[in-house]
């Protein structure tokens, strides 16, 4: 059996391979919140859910951008010793779309009332998906060219594959943040950039004597 284990494993070789593409960001995603503070939490709420309503028949008149509210919170502050201050609440807008620039356009608009927390830009799920498979492509003919080349420089006769792990990864997605401002600003000055995606091959060969 110990034999038997270590021929197995006999004239065994790992490697890795790596391929990289860059793709233009298509898609953008901004993410605003309304947030306000009162003294009375019927108050803070109305005035929430009349901004928020505003923002919403704003977004619904941009074409191509669709909109979500999530996360509506409201909460008590307290000062140091267990008095109430008053309520504090927020609502937060998510915008998406793959029109960028009226993605942006919109948010510039917005901010009149609501604050901008993040936006980002990604590429779209059909081009990272053209680039997977020119990836896959590229990492497999990659893997094969130095399989060949470690049989050839170790004077093996041909090799088997023992494992071969594909395994993607990814750079950074491109971010702003921005600040609320009491009139309305100019256009955001926002670059859509690339993401960049990563496709590795690990390898173990079997040289065949």
């Amino acid at each position: 059996g110990v034999a038997a284990a270590e021929e197995a494993h006999y004239d065994q070789v790992s490697f890795t391979v790596q391929a990289y593409a860059e793709l233009q960001n298509d898609l953008a995603e901004a993410v605003l919140a309304a947030e306000s503070e009162a003294s009375d939490p019927a108050q803070l709420a109305d005035g929430i859910n009349r901004t928020m309503a505003w923002a919403l028949d704003l977004a619904r008149g941009s074409e191509g951008v669709t909109s979500q509210t999530v996360d509506y919170q409201t909460y008590p502050i307290y000062d140091d010793k267990g008095r109430l201050l008053r309520w504090r609440g927020a609502q937060s807008l998510v915008l998406r779309s793959g029109k960028i620039a009226d993605l942006t356009r919109l948010a510039a608009r917005l901010q009149q009332r609501l604050q901008i927390k993040s936006l980002q830009f990604t590429a779209s799920p059909e081009r990272e998906r053209d680039a997977e498979a020119r990836l896959t492509d590229q990492v497999l003919t990659r893997f094969k060219e130095r399989a060949i080349k470690i049989q050839h420089d170790l004077d093996a006769k041909g090799y088997r594959i023992v494992s071969l792990d594909l395994q993607q990864g990814g750079g950074p997605r491109v971010l702003a943040r921005m600040a609320m401002t009491e009139k309305a600003p100019a256009p955001i000055a926002a670059e859509a950039g690339v993401s960049r995606l990563q496709l590795t091959a690990r390898a173990v060969i079997q040289l065949q004597r």
